[in-house]
């Protein structure tokens, strides 16, 4: 519940200092947005465990906690995302003679996302099972500043397509934090392992490991006419965590591998 305050809090009060960062610049070298909509990464959970199988400690089937997380099936419902930034231009005047053409740079300065976890299906599973499960609200969230190329064309009266590609500095917290019983075994997975010997993880060694910080490309186009348009990105790449985990019967496995972390967002735009 705390890191979801956390969230909250950051969203609000990035959401009341955004707008002075795009308001209009009348050299028109340069014009700044803000956009809300929609963020989905990940796929739907597989829950089929048919071909489950332990080979010498190694867990082999793609529906198991890791299989799943692995290849980005999170189970993650639809989020949201907000960012505002500012489209910078190297040339005043069009650079083709039938469209208005500018090159420029996207800097979003800031770019927030939030996603539930839906974990239903392997509750009902291991409750089936004969499993207890601690029911908590599974959540995803990221933190990005991302920045790159932009080309901008004016087709058409006030209707302009922006182009970009872009690279985000991401940081990714991933708040899955699965348990399940029975009266002689456990399932569990978590990104935050305990460590040996070790007191309560404070300071930046805390906020390493409860996030991961890393760099993805940015891929996106905006469709705007006068101050209102539509934007699409997509964001494919992935981040490095330690975890362990357990499917039961005493099996357990721990490590650091890279789990996939492909982001499709959908968004209404404003630029000014």
């Amino acid at each position: 519940m705390k890191k979801q305050l956390l969230v909250l809090t950051v969203f609000f009060l990035t959401a009341t200092w955004s707008y002075g960062q795009i308001t209009r610049d009348d050299s028109r070298l340069s014009r700044g947005y803000l956009r809300l909509g929609f963020s989905n990464f990940g796929q739907e959970l597989n829950d089929d465990l048919s071909n489950f199988t332990v080979d010498d400690g190694g867990m082999a089937n793609d529906a198991t906690m890791l299989g799943n997380l692995m290849e980005g099936r999170n189970g993650a419902k639809r989020g949201y995302v907000f960012e505002f930034g500012r489209n910078y231009y190297f040339n005043q005047n069009s650079l083709l003679p039938l469209f208005d053409t500018k090159v420029g740079l996207d800097w979003t300065q800031l770019s927030l996302t939030y996603n539930q976890l839906d974990w239903s299906s392997i509750i009902e599973r291991d409750r089936a099972a004969g499993y207890e499960v601690e029911e908590m609200d599974y959540f995803a969230a990221s933190v990005s500043s991302k920045i790159g190329p932009v080309i901008s064309i004016n087709f058409i009266d006030k209707l302009v397509l922006d182009v970009r590609a872009q690279l985000a500095a991401t940081y990714f917290v991933n708040g899955l934090d699965y348990y399940a019983y029975s009266e002689d075994d456990e399932k569990y997975f978590t990104f935050m392992p305990e460590e040996e010997d070790s007191d309560e993880v404070d300071g930046l060694k805390a906020f390493g490991k409860l996030g991961k910080f890393g760099f993805k490309p940015n891929f996106g186009a905006t469709v705007r006419y006068s101050v209102i348009g539509l934007s699409i990105d997509y964001s494919p790449g992935s981040f490095k965590y330690e975890y362990e985990t357990s499917e039961g019967g005493g099996d357990v496995q721990s490590g650091k591998e890279k789990f996939k972390n492909n982001v499709f967002q959908i968004k209404l735009s404003l630029t000014l």
